[in-house]
């Protein structure tokens, strides 16, 4: 409305005295036109708004449910292994429970028969008679017999238990025991031929040796006297070169040479030979050969290195280490299980 009544305002107010056409006239334009184009704008937009909060609405869905449909999946997954396990388990417990219970009885079926055995046989037996407890006492003396001689190496004990185990077999003059008499009169005999060591004698003769270690006297150094020159020297001259010829002296010896001790070693040297004595008497206490003989010998050569030889204790010092080197501490033991196995075969069968 106001367009237009400025326009017809201007157009009258043009004069014709100008000499000018007049302009066309302006085209009118219409107020439905634009209304028309911002409703339908304004319905695009909504109609976009509405399609975007739609797709947006979906996507938050879908992926929520796809979410909880994952989670089921591996719940019921999980379920289903914890239903395998525990099945398992129950089947293992079973077969576990059936095992033990299979056990259970046939150790208390074992145990009831033991038990009527046990029975039966306490039922069966009379109280043992002197000659039983005999037989016992003798299969007792021959296995410790033989105790004695493996484990200890006691020659004189088994002896002597042997020979008390065959008196009690003579008094029970039972003729089913003859083949055990004569495999005990063997052993006895091969006992008796065996030289045993004597440990109590070879322990005292070394204890002697230790004891007269502090008699045993050091080598000393000796002194030549020169040979005072003769009368029928020739000249001034051979007499002097004699003379001076004593006092040094060039001697070649083929082997080393052991340096003396001063005196207040001579303790030291006691105190080793006497330690190397010990372990001579410990190695022949423990049977131990090597040892015993290695000993002796080392005692031995620090006795030739630095005492004197020219005495008469160092000499008989040095003989008796010989001696006892000699001495051999295993010697060879006889099998005496003989008789005592042919006890124990005739006890079983008299069963």
């Amino acid at each position: 409305m106001t367009i237009e009544s400025d326009k017809s305002d201007n157009a009258g107010s043009a004069s014709p005295e100008d000499g000018a056409a007049p302009p066309p006239p302006a085209p009118r334009v219409r107020r439905g036109g634009g209304r028309l184009l911002a409703s339908l704008a304004l319905l695009l937009s909504l109609a976009g708004i509405g399609g975007a909060g739609y797709l947006y609405y979906e996507l938050i869905h879908r992926d929520a449910n796809q979410a909880v449909a994952l989670q089921l999946a591996a719940l019921t997954a999980d379920v289903a292994q914890a239903d395998r396990r525990l099945g398992a388990l129950a089947e293992s417990q079973q077969a576990a429970l059936q095992a033990f219970r299979e056990r259970e009885a046939a150790a208390r079926a074992a145990t009831e028969a033991a038990l009527r055995e046990t029975l039966a046989s306490v039922a069966r037996q009379a109280p043992p008679s002197t000659g039983e407890w005999q037989r016992a006492e003798i299969q007792y003396l021959l296995r410790i017999a033989n105790h004695r001689l493996l484990m200890e190496r006691d020659l004189p004990g088994a002896l002597r238990l042997l020979q008390t185990a065959d008196t009690l077999l003579a008094q029970l003059d039972d003729f089913a025991l003859h083949p055990v008499r004569a495999r005990l009169a063997d052993e006895i005999a091969d006992l008796q031929a065996v030289e045993g060591v004597d440990l109590q004698g070879l322990f005292l003769r070394l204890e002697a040796l230790k004891n007269d270690l502090h008699q045993l006297p050091l080598r000393l150094p000796r002194f030549a006297v020169p040979e005072q020159p003769t009368a029928a020297a020739a000249g001034l001259w051979d007499t002097l070169a004699q003379q001076f010829s004593g006092y040094l002296r060039l001697r070649r010896f083929d082997q080393s040479v052991k340096p003396l001790l001063a005196p207040e070693e001579a303790v030291y040297l006691e105190l080793n030979l006497r330690l190397m004595l010990e372990r001579a008497q410990l190695a022949a206490v423990r049977g131990e050969q090597l040892v015993f003989e290695h000993s002796l010998a080392t005692a031995g050569e620090w006795i030739r290195d630095h005492l004197d030889l020219d005495e008469r204790t160092v000499q008989r010092a040095l003989a008796e280490l010989e001696a006892l080197q000699r001495v051999s501490l295993h010697q060879p033991l006889p099998d005496i299980s003989g008789s005592l196995n042919a006890l124990h075969d005739l006890l079983r069968s008299a069963t």
